[in-house]
């Protein structure tokens, strides 16, 4: 099992991954949001300290909707087990914005800016993905790795949440886990990545997706 702690400089942040999560997808905002943005970028992300945690697992598909993880049967449904064929491990992740930044982005509500509680947000959502890039520059190239999945998306159910929780040590990144599988620091992520010697890593196909609020969602 691998834990690591890092932080990453303003700079390292690319704006356009903050206009995407504020649902800018491919246009670009006005100049007073975009100096919001980057006003906002130089003020939290020095504040927080990025955290994850993961391991390697033996794993298999069990059918089009199941899959078993380190012992433990998981139903990610269809449009994700459509995806992994030829897995043989499985990366189990979880990782977090961390509390710092949680704490800092609280800071701003005392001054009762909508838009930059929104755009606060956004950088929130950004950092947790960098977690999960991280974890995959750290396994690249060992085998055939897939793209991360996650509870809540493509249909898995969220409350599988606690199957995943179990299998890492108590408040793992030091997340809270509710009883209504929410993490807190809210900008948290848990899943897994596919792994397997004829995996093929495949695209996400958005346009199959019938969730609708999933902030990654690209029109087809």
């Amino acid at each position: 099992m691998v834990e690591r702690a890092f932080q990453i400089s303003p700079e390292e942040l690319p704006e356009k991954e903050v206009w995407f999560a504020m649902g800018y997808k491919d246009s670009v905002p006005e100049e007073r949001i975009r100096g919001m943005v980057r006003e906002l970028i130089c003020e939290l992300v020095p504040k927080a300290t990025l955290r994850y945690i993961y391991q390697v697992v033996e794993a298999e598909k069990l059918s089009p909707r199941q899959v078993r993880m380190a012992g433990k049967t998981f139903t990610p449904e269809g449009i994700i087990c459509s995806y992994l064929q030829g897995m043989t491990h499985a990366l189990l992740f979880i990782g977090s914005a961390g509390w710092e930044f949680d704490r800092a982005k609280e800071a701003l509500k005392a001054k009762d800016d909508i838009v930059a509680d929104f755009i606060a947000d956004s950088i929130g959502s950004v950092l947790a993905e960098m977690t999960v890039a991280r974890i995959e520059q750290d396994y690249v190239g060992k085998e055939t790795i897939s793209m991360p999945y996650s509870p809540g998306y493509c249909n898995w159910d969220i409350r599988e949440q606690h199957i995943l929780f179990s299998l890492f040590p108590e408040r793992p990144c030091g997340i809270i886990l509710s009883e209504s599988s929410l993490m807190t620091p809210e900008k948290s992520v848990s899943g897994f990545f596919a792994l397997g010697e004829t995996l093929q890593r495949q695209p996400y196909h958005c346009q199959i997706c019938k969730n609708t609020k999933c902030f990654k969602r690209r029109n087809a």
